[in-house]
């Protein structure tokens, strides 16, 4: 664990530079015009600068031990944390008194929650609700999933058109009938030639996408002014 000092620098120094961010990044409004929660957090991060410094006086009048009576329910609490610190016992330095615990609580609750700014003034509600969010819930990791399945599937159905186009004759034969054999990406294929999977910039395949995409957007653009001339409004 680090000695007070090295977190009071690293405290100040991290509030100073959020109170700088927040500072330069609504220079241009009306104080008025401020939202409230970066007006608060801004005179957060003053009181948390001003109560960096504590006082000689209430180091000499605090107690020099402090006694903590402990109960069934305590003891639950203290044998969660203390079978998580023997998963990581790097952080206590590999020290399980119960005094080193007790203390090592306490920091991280001060250097992680109470000195945050982004934090501190959560109600306990909030934050805890913002430490569950951390964990993605078992629809976000399904959604994930989903998500990759489609951008392989949409890869793969890209390739595979791009490369069947080769086979689109120009025009039919005396008797109107289209002589022709498509000829789709096979494992074979793919192992002995390859074929364009991504679109890199400098591919044929990217090339065509971003052409397909300006003619798009232009066409879109086109039958906007359209819908417009007609007092048709769209925001699509």
């Amino acid at each position: 664990m680090k000695d007070v000092l090295e977190i009071r620098t690293e405290h100040i120094k991290s509030l100073a530079k959020r109170k700088n961010f927040l500072t330069k990044k609504f220079s241009n409004q009306l104080a008025s015009e401020v939202p409230k929660k970066i007006q608060d957090e801004l005179q957060l991060i003053d009181t948390l600068l001003a109560d960096s410094d504590v006082p000689e006086e209430i180091y000499q009048s605090s107690p020099k031990m402090v006694t903590i009576r402990n109960s069934k329910d305590e003891e639950w609490y203290f044998q969660q944390l203390l079978n998580w610190l023997k998963r990581h016992p790097d952080v206590i330095n590999g020290q399980f008194a119960r005094s080193t615990i007790y203390k090592f609580t306490l920091h991280f609750f001060v250097e992680n929650i109470v000195l945050n700014s982004k934090n501190a003034n959560l109600s306990m509600g909030e934050l805890a609700s913002r430490l569950n969010a951390l964990t993605q819930s078992k629809n976000e990791v399904k959604l994930t999933a989903q998500n990759k399945n489609i951008e392989e599937s949409l890869s793969f159905i890209m390739a595979m058109i791009y490369r069947q186009l080769d086979s689109i004759p120009e025009s039919m034969d005396a008797t109107n009938e289209v002589q022709y054999m498509l000829n789709p990406m096979s494992e074979i294929e793919l192992k002995a030639l390859g074929t364009e999977t991504e679109l890199e910039e400098d591919s044929e395949l990217a090339k065509s996408f971003a052409a397909y995409k300006s003619i798009r957007f232009r066409d879109k653009q086109r039958i906007q002014q359209i819908n417009q001339e007609r007092g048709i409004i769209s925001n699509d």
